[in-house]
């Protein structure tokens, strides 16, 4: 097989995430960022504290990118931070009554998207598919942490 026969894993993946980005922004009307940070809020309310670090970790996002999301989030009343007793610079993430009055509209969007992405694909292929997928992830992490390339 020669090298322009074959289509790129990081160029088939990053165009698959701009599909679902489109497809899932225009669906729910707000950033597929938001709605990720907004469910992840929801699905650990209010058993869970959520900290912006929880929110790296769980979603792949950096630093600035989350508190970028969280202030403007914030500004338009979905989320609320608290300052937690034990430190000062800590600050919980919480879901205005609002947020979640739209808990069950956001599960449904994202099992929908679940859905059409899924669909026509058996469970044994998404099981293959989710192996591959994690060890890609682990190879990203290592070359990020600069362990290894290539």
């Amino acid at each position: 097989m020669q090298f322009m026969d074959r289509k790129l894993c990081a160029v088939s993946v990053l165009g698959l995430a701009n599909q679902i980005k489109r497809v899932f922004d225009t669906t729910t009307g707000r950033s597929g960022a938001q709605i990720q940070i907004l469910n992840f809020v929801l699905m650990s309310y209010p058993d869970k504290e959520i900290y912006q670090k929880d929110i790296e970790e769980e979603l792949n996002l950096r630093s600035a990118s989350v508190s970028t999301l969280l202030k403007k989030m914030e500004a338009q009343d979905f989320i609320r931070r608290e300052k937690v007793s034990s430190d000062d610079r800590l600050k919980k993430i919480l879901p205005t009554s609002h947020t979640v009055e739209m808990k069950e509209q956001i599960e449904r969007h994202i099992s929908l998207l679940e859905k059409r992405l899924t669909a026509g694909i058996g469970a044994g292929e998404l099981e293959v598919f989710n192996e591959v997928l994690g060890k890609m992830q682990e190879n990203m992490e290592l070359t990020e942490k600069g362990n290894r390339y290539g």
